[in-house]
């Protein structure tokens, strides 16, 4: 958990804890997170992008984790699915950004019966505040890797195994890399 900034007002995040110096930043309903938190995942999407030959690989990765840990009750299900479905294959798979798009393309042209899933009361001690923080190139790309095994790592193990067999039997075997 951050700690909140003493020289300012600050706002805890909804979906990952995170207390943030507050900011003019527009929310968004789509998301259960602070304008704080989406403003810090902007400035972590400027950070990769700037970084892009170290830290492009883990695209896919961040928005999942983002996505992940920051679930909305009543949001579409399909949402969530995809969020833990990233999580799950670069985690416990191998697969890569493009594995991922390509499998969430096969799973929303294949299935449309998505489950509700529970998001769990607390995700992960890590958020995109610490990944953006955490120092240099190689901190950050550590710190990321670390933040998404600790999302998907916070979803129940019911959970993961609906997301488990949902990918494993929707997605061919030649998107997993183990």
């Amino acid at each position: 958990m951050n700690p909140p900034d003493d020289t300012h007002e600050s706002r805890r995040c909804p979906g990952c804890g995170a207390d943030l110096p507050r900011s003019d930043w527009p929310g968004e309903a789509k998301y259960n997170a602070s304008p704080e938190c989406l403003e810090v995942s902007g400035q972590l999407l400027g950070f990769e992008i700037e970084h892009q030959a170290r830290l492009g690989h883990l695209h896919q990765l961040r928005i999942d984790a983002y996505g992940g840990q920051h679930v909305l009750p009543g949001t579409p299900p399909i949402g969530p699915v995809f969020a833990l479905n990233g999580l799950y294959m670069y985690l416990e798979r191998g697969s890569g950004n493009l594995d991922v798009r390509t499998a969430h393309g096969i799973m929303a042209n294949s299935y449309d019966d998505w489950p509700v899933l529970t998001p769990p009361a607390t995700v992960g001690r890590l958020t995109a505040y610490d990944v953006l923080t955490a120092g240099g190139v190689e901190e950050v790309e550590a710190t990321l890797i670390m933040w998404a095994g600790q999302v998907w790592d916070s979803w129940s193990d019911d959970v993961q195994d609906v997301v488990r067999k949902l990918t494993v039997d929707l997605v061919p075997e030649r998107y997993f890399r183990r």
